[in-house]
């Protein structure tokens, strides 16, 4: 039996959470929540997906949104294309 790590997500009709293996990562048999899981776990969150519902029988995956922020570039940061 292989190493890997496991993420409860809440199932989003009621609430029920699941364990779902991800292979990515450490593989420790560490357990994340999935508001507090590193990415590199997330990668591979999906890889026995969709899951069922223990409780109320939906089957669900997990949905990643990756915000990023504009970096704020300043004239020192851009010193190093300018030729002098």
């Amino acid at each position: 039996m292989g190493m890997y790590d496991t993420v409860n997500v809440p199932c989003p009709d009621c609430g029920t959470k699941q364990g779902f293996q991800s292979k990515s990562g450490p593989c420790l048999l560490d357990t994340y929540e999935l508001d507090k899981c590193p990415m590199d776990v997330l990668r591979d969150v999906n890889r026995h997906a969709p899951a069922t519902c223990e409780k109320c029988g939906i089957k669900y995956c997990v949905m990643l949104q990756i915000i990023a922020e504009p970096t704020k570039w300043v004239e020192q940061d851009m010193d190093f294309l300018v030729k002098k």
